[in-house]
């Protein structure tokens, strides 16, 4: 076993390692939400419909044609030498380099099929796009394998930099949807070109043909691609739904559908953190040092992840006037709806079934959401339009979640009650919610959205910074009281 990588990342505390990564996927995420405000509030609506659909295209081109290939690193590299792990980089950004080139020529042959991207010139920029970036996803968990995920962070945070820049600058100069195609194709030749000069630090030593290596990884990616693929489609085929049924509306539900950067990186940044360890516990049999693990991550991030989601709820109406347009008003409420997701986000469930070995049952609980997102989607789309599509959409994620626990206290050999920091996570919805409702009441009569996100985010931050004093004094209480019962023992 590579010793080295195990021993890397506990030299560095837990919570160090899960800050180095959410600063890198925080800012890569930011940079999503500030290139959508800007290409909103430059781009005519018409232009916008036609990117918003192409930015989909483009994620889920990415996710599927990675194979799920980068997440193997992290789950090989401890177990391999330093020659078999070079052979395992090696075959990884090959296979990357052809799956790139095949979801270019798709995105092509749709284009040329139904024509939905608008242009050819477009769907040429997009496939460019594709093909660059996909043999670079390996770059994040290789840094994260050998414990260094300052760099991990450094990675993600340039390139979302360069990106966007590279969306940016075309839409500020007028140039349109094929401008704008160009700058993503640009920016992803010019990670391409930084990825093959960085990638060399990691494969400059002899790689050796290991038997069966090939094999064993595609056998372990093939669930959790397909899962992947069934998550990604999970989270476009809601703007396919749109655009099939109210075409002109796409631009208005991608900005409702947004996914907020913080409630997705801090529960991709905390399992990326734990998944040697548990990888390693899950090896040598220690079920109930794993389950200690995953458990105690999960209520860390109850702790955060719950307030942030309900705040945002509560700041959308100020958020939304602040950043968009009048014609926008109409995505608060989907948009509020549609955040309620990130109550149950509160750490990966996947990595669990990964590092255990059971990766069909990530397959599966994929599988129920696409599908119940499918259901429950059609339905409520044509009942209530836009706020009935999201409503649908939280219902097909309560379902996955129940589905999903159900899988891990089977993994963990422990009761439904126990598997999951239930206390915490409720006491947290509870005091969030409460604080919700008292900012919401205390700032009715703000006149201008400025004013009353301002009384919100006071209220929050009061009672957020009140629960910290008080946990804060009860951590040197309960020691103070320790030590004076001992000393009444020794009496």
């Amino acid at each position: 076993m590579n010793m080295t990588v195990v021993r890397e990342e506990n030299a560095v505390p837990l919570w160090r390692r899960i800050g180095w990564l959410t600063l890198g996927e925080g800012v890569a995420r930011t940079g999503q939400v500030l290139s959508a405000i800007f290409l909103v509030r430059f781009l005519a609506p018409s232009a916008w419909n036609v990117i918003a659909l192409g930015l989909s295209v483009y994620l889920v081109a990415v996710t599927i044609g990675s194979l799920n290939l980068e997440h193997s690193i992290l789950f090989f590299l401890p177990q391999l030498s330093q020659h078999q792990t070079n052979r395992l980089l090696y075959q990884t950004v090959n296979l990357l380099r052809v799956s790139g080139l095949v979801c270019g020529a798709v995105i092509v042959l749709v284009q040329v099929g139904s024509g939905v991207l608008g242009s050819m010139s477009i769907a040429l920029c997009l496939a460019c796009a594709v093909a660059c970036e996909l043999p670079t996803v390996v770059m994040t968990p290789i840094f994260i394998a050998h414990g260094e995920e300052r760099y991990a962070s450094m990675w993600g945070s340039g390139h979302a930099l360069v990106q966007f820049f590279a969306l940016m600058i075309p839409t500020l100069c007028g140039a349109g949807a094929i401008g704008i195609a160009a700058g993503l194709a640009t920016s992803g030749f010019i990670r391409l070109t930084t990825f093959t000069v960085v990638f060399r630090r990691y494969i400059n030593g002899e790689h050796v043909h290991t038997p069966g290596l090939l094999k064993r990884q595609i056998l372990f990616c093939t669930p959790l691609g397909v899962a992947l693929a069934a998550g990604v489609l999970t989270r476009s085929i809601d703007k396919w739904l749109v655009a099939w049924h109210q075409p002109l509306k796409v631009g208005i539900y991608s900005i409702a559908a947004f996914e907020v950067p913080i409630l997705a990186v801090l529960p991709y940044a905390g399992g990326a953190a734990i998944a040697v360890s548990m990888v390693t516990m899950f090896h040598n049999d220690e079920v109930s040092g794993a389950h200690s693990v995953w458990w105690n991550q999960a209520r860390m991030m109850s702790l955060v992840v719950v307030p942030l989601t309900v705040g945002l709820v509560v700041i959308a109406p100020e958020l939304f006037e602040i950043l968009f347009s009048h014609s926008y008003r109409t995505s608060v409420l989907p948009f509020q709806i549609f955040t309620l997701i990130g109550l149950h986000r509160v750490t990966e469930y996947g990595a669990v079934l990964r590092a255990a070995g059971r990766g069909v049952e990530i397959v599966y609980s994929s599988l129920i959401l696409l599908g119940s997102n499918l259901v429950f989607g059609c339905i409520g789309l044509q009942m209530h339009g836009l706020v009935g599509l999201t409503i649908g959409s939280v219902l097909a994620f309560s379902v996955a979640w129940v589905w999903i626990l159900s899988r891990l206290k089977k993994v963990f050999a422990v009761s439904m009650r126990h598997v999951f920091p239930w206390s915490t996570w409720t006491s947290s919805v509870a005091v969030s919610c409460a604080t919700a409702a008292v900012a919401f009441y205390l700032s009715k009569g703000g006149d201008s959205a400025g004013p009353r996100l301002i009384i919100k985010l006071m209220v929050m931050g009061g009672v957020a910074a009140a629960v910290g004093l008080i946990k804060q004094r009860d951590k040197k209480v309960l020691p103070m009281r320790g030590n004076l019962l001992e000393g009444n023992s020794h009496a």
